[in-house]
C-alpha cells in the first residue's frame, strides 16, 4: 500500500481535485489526491515515529484529518502543505510520547518561547494545547508569514532558501518570519486569556 509503484495517472491537477472535493465533499476526489502522496507521508512519518506499523496507523489518520483541513484551509501547494501537516502531526505524536515518559521534548519553537520546560502532567497537558493553539494559528497570519515560518522553524531552510523557494525579496523573507512571530505571539496571548 505505502510502495512506489506506478499507478494510472489521473487527468485531473492537484489543484482540480481540490476544488472538486471542496464542490461536492465526495471522498473520491481526496482519495485520489491522497494517494498520490501516500508514499511521501509515509516515508515522512517513519523518519520521525520510527516504527512501520505506527507510521502506517498515521498515514490512515492524517488521512482523516486532511478532509476538514482541505475545506477549509486554503492550499496552494498541496505537496508541501501535506509535507508540513505531516510532520506537525509526527512531532506531536512524538511529544505525546515523550510526555507519557516524563521526558518532554523541547519542540523546534522554541526561540518563540511559548512552551514551558515543566514535566508535570499538568503542564504536558498546557504545552499540547499551546501547540494546538500555534497550530491554529499558523493558518490565522498572512500566507506570506506562514509560508516564510514554516520554511524557517519547520523545514530549518534559511534565508537563502526561503528566498529561492518562495521567490520573495531576501528583506522581505526576514520581515515575513519577524512579523509572523509576532503575530503567532498575539494570536496566543489573545487566545491563551480565555
Amino acid at each position: 500500500m505505502f510502495n512506489r509503484r506506478k499507478k494510472p495517472q489521473s487527468y485531473h491537477s492537484d489543484d482540480e481535485l481540490i476544488r472538486q472535493y471542496r464542490a461536492t465533499a465526495d471522498l473520491t476526489f481526496a482519495a485520489e489526491l491522497y494517494q498520490r502522496y501516500t508514499h511521501l507521508v509515509y516515508g515522512i512519518c517513519l523518519k520521525y515515529l520510527k516504527d512501520e506499523e505506527d507510521s502506517k496507523d498515521a498515514v490512515m489518520q492524517l488521512f482523516e484529518k486532511i478532509l476538514p483541513a482541505l475545506r477549509s484551509q486554503e492550499v496552494l501547494k498541496f505537496e508541501n502543505w501535506l509535507y508540513v501537516l505531516t510532520k506537525n502531526y509526527c512531532l506531536m505524536i512524538l511529544r505525546g510520547r515523550k510526555s507519557r515518559t516524563g521526558k518532554l521534548v523541547s519542540p523546534e519553537w522554541s526561540e518563540l518561547n511559548i512552551l514551558a520546560e515543566e514535566s508535570s502532567e499538568e503542564a504536558a497537558l498546557q504545552q499540547e494545547e499551546q501547540f494546538n493553539l500555534l497550530e491554529q494559528g499558523l493558518y490565522q497570519i498572512p500566507e506570506e508569514q506562514r509560508i516564510c515560518i514554516e520554511l524557517f522553524y519547520l523545514q530549518k531552510k534559511c534565508y537563502q532558501e526561503i528566498t529561492e523557494n518562495t521567490g520573495y525579496d531576501l528583506n522581505k523573507v526576514k520581515s515575513y518570519i519577524q512579523n509572523g512571530k509576532r503575530n503567532l505571539k498575539i494570536y496566543l496571548q489573545k487566545h491563551h486569556e480565555r
